[in-house]
């Protein structure tokens, strides 16, 4: 019984280490997300912050570009932009 027991922890310990890496891989830092928003639409960093709306992880940036302000929204998991 003992056997049989070890045999159905080790796929499923398997299988979590797997998805941890899979979502370590896709996930994005506060970093990698101000170049994604430097990089999409120029312009200076002024405030960039981890928040959760509906229960989605998102960062916010904040650019000031010619004296406009835009807040973008970068996805945390894939790095998509969410609003322009």
């Amino acid at each position: 019984m003992l056997a049989f027991s070890l045999m159905l922890v080790v796929p499923l310990q398997a299988g979590a280490a797997q998805a941890a890496s899979v979502l370590a891989q896709n996930s994005v830092d506060l970093k990698r997300a101000v170049e994604i928003a430097r990089q999409a639409f120029g312009g200076e960093v002024v405030k960039a912050e981890e928040v959760t709306r509906s229960g989605q992880r998102l960062f916010q940036i904040r650019l000031v570009n010619n004296g406009r302000v835009r807040d973008v929204l970068v996805d945390a998991t894939s790095g998509e932009i969410l609003n322009p």
